[in-house]
């Protein structure tokens, strides 16, 4: 689904204690669980590009979440370049808020999502990067209840 996107944030999982025995379409408030100190950063993008899916699948290692994020950032700087690189390979759980307020929590330490990215978006200029955050969970997407 296309989302209207206010916010991308990012936070190392290291940085948050454990919640990732929450029950499928729980809702939490994640400041609860932020360790004293710590705080989630902005990501920069381009603003309509975020696409969000999540799909429930029932295998032989039980019934789990499948969460899949996309979105566009300009290039233009060099810092957006090397921030994005700094993100591959980190374990890091994201937040998105909508237009309308409403917030979801893709993560969390147990279940760590997968950031990647791209040079160029096909059918776009190339003056902008394509980013992927994905994600398999037993809790799925969590809504954030203090939005």
């Amino acid at each position: 689904m296309h989302l209207g996107i206010r916010k991308i944030e990012y936070i190392d999982s290291t940085s948050l204690h454990d919640y990732s025995m929450l029950p499928p379409g729980s809702r939490l408030d994640i400041s609860d669980f932020i360790k004293s100190g710590f705080g989630f950063s902005e990501l920069p993008f381009t603003p309509e590009t975020g696409n969000l899916e999540e799909q429930w699948i029932d295998d032989d290692n039980g019934k789990h979440s499948q969460v899949s994020f996309s979105a566009s950032i300009r290039k233009g700087k060099d810092s957006h370049k090397s921030l994005l690189q700094s993100l591959v390979g980190r374990k890091c759980v994201w937040k998105l808020t909508l237009i309308s307020g409403l917030v979801y929590i893709i993560g969390s330490r147990e279940y760590v999502p997968k950031f990647t990215y791209s040079d160029g978006v096909s059918g776009l200029s190339s003056s902008e990067f394509n980013i992927n955050i994905d994600n398999e969970s037993l809790h799925g997407l969590l809504v954030n209840s203090a939005s």
